[in-house]
């Protein structure tokens, strides 16, 4: 028995760690929902409020290993890309009080959601057909997705994304 447990997670756990894409057929380029979720002190946010800015949107849980991993990436993205105006927003699907502790562990440099039940819709809505963690997009200034990323990103990939977005006209 343990050991079908053990090929289990294998088989399960093994792709999880390479990128993959899962993005719905249509990748057109679509506004994203300007949805409100709450921090983890209860105060209401939405999307729109970073509106002007270039958004990396990161879907994440903390139960999530390799979402896990890449916070740190997401961290220094943040520090260094703010002045070009440019916003990191992780959305939690799990629970407050295991994300507030979690952020203070990992010590996150930007905002944090919680989407909870409704993180799977606004993946979803985001192209991300299987709900697959982690998963990124990066919204234009107008908030339209104008990138996807299904797994770990990847630093180069990930700075030229933002290299490209923000050398286009405000």
């Amino acid at each position: 028995m343990k050991l079908n447990y053990i090929i289990l997670m294998m088989a399960l756990g093994v792709p999880a760690l390479q990128p993959f894409e899962v993005f719905a057929a249509n990748s057109a380029l679509t506004a994203f929902p300007s949805t409100s979720l709450p921090d983890v002190d209860g105060r209401a946010h939405n999307f729109n409020e970073w509106g002007g800015k270039i958004r990396v949107v990161n879907f994440w849980a903390t139960w999530c290993a390799p979402c896990r991993n890449e916070i740190p990436l997401l961290s220094a993205i943040s520090r260094e890309w703010h002045a070009k105006d440019v916003e990191v927003i992780g959305v939690a699907i799990d629970g407050s009080d295991d994300v507030r502790a979690f952020i203070n562990e990992a010590k996150i440099a930007y905002p944090v959601l919680l989407a909870e039940q409704q993180g799977q819709g606004l993946m979803q809505s985001g192209g991300n057909a299987m709900g697959a963690l982690p998963f990124t997009l990066l919204l234009d200034r107008r908030g339209n997705i104008i990138q996807r990323h299904a797994g770990v990103l990847d630093a180069r990939l990930l700075k030229q994304w933002l290299a490209e977005a923000t050398a286009k006209p405000k």
